[in-house]
């Protein structure tokens, strides 16, 4: 399968949260790259100039679209909600508490960063130098600016990911309530990258979040070695619970070590289902 052959890229981050592009930049690269479609996926937020469920931009239509870490019986899943309203009450209540959440790991990741390695992490100055909402990359980037470690990779794996010396757990709001408040804005919910999920039981994961009201399965995605899941066995399991199907490169802009906007996209008519269910026309 040629994950490049497409016309959407719907899973990307701008400097609304974690990603180093703004939504103007955003637009620009799917125009160098010939993409017509894209989808802003930012962590827990949305950025102030999606005002609308989808804007088009001449030859560029973007969806606003928002990536919500939730519960799962106790794990972490991650719901990628597309087509929504912005500023739909039930979705700001359920984003503003998954920021909380975010800002409490964020102070007790500062300081067990702090006791472990020589530079000081001052939470506020962090906040306030991060472009968007605070997240682990800008921790990675400090350490990598502090010579602490020589990549951002070699932060994760030693300090910020969850084998990590500093990992800090973050709390999640239940999947089932993720699911209503993106249903109530108007929007679709696919499961984020299933091929990275390889601490569930990923069938009865599906299926229980089937039953809750999810409508699609990211089955695109660009996994390095070894996923939990690849491409063909998860859209056959998309297929298995009449999920549709979502996909994209989960960039995060130059200079991230994640810039491939692009290198994954959905074909036509896959976006077209998608479209169909939510109501949406596109050019």
């Amino acid at each position: 399968m040629d994950l490049s052959d497409g016309v959407a890229d719907l899973h990307m981050h701008t400097v609304a949260s974690d990603g180093t592009s703004t939504v103007a930049e955003r637009v620009e690269q799917a125009r160098d790259r010939d993409l017509p479609v894209i989808a802003i996926t930012d962590h827990d937020c949305i950025a102030d100039s999606l005002t609308d469920r989808v804007a088009h931009h001449d030859d560029v239509t973007v969806v606003t679209g928002v990536e919500v870490r939730a519960d799962l019986d106790g794990e972490k899943v991650e719901l990628l909600g597309y087509f929504v309203e912005p500023d739909a009450d039930a979705l700001e209540e359920v984003l503003a508490q998954a920021r909380e959440y975010r800002t409490e790991r964020n102070r007790k990741l500062a300081a067990r960063l702090t006791e472990l390695t020589d530079p000081r992490f001052d939470y506020e100055q962090l906040a306030d130098s991060a472009p968007g909402m605070l997240g682990r990359p800008h921790f990675a980037q400090r350490l990598v600016a502090e010579g602490v470690v020589d990549s951002v990779g070699e932060a994760f794996e030693e300090y910020l990911g969850a084998e990590g010396q500093a990992y800090v757990p973050m709390e999640r709001v239940p999947h089932e309530r993720v699911i209503e408040a993106l249903h109530d804005a108007g929007g679709l919910v696919s499961l984020a990258h299933p091929g990275r999920m390889d601490r569930l039981d990923l069938p009865a994961a599906v299926a229980r979040l089937a039953e809750t009201g999810l409508d699609a399965l990211e089955v695109r995605y660009p996994y390095g070695p070894d996923p939990a899941i690849t491409v063909d066995e998860a859209a056959a399991l998309a297929d298995e619970y009449g999920l549709l199907h979502t996909g994209g490169s989960d960039c995060h802009g130059p200079g991230s070590g994640k810039f491939r906007i692009g290198d994954v996209r959905l074909p036509r008519a896959e976006l077209r289902a998608l479209t169909d269910a939510a109501g949406i026309e596109l050019p």
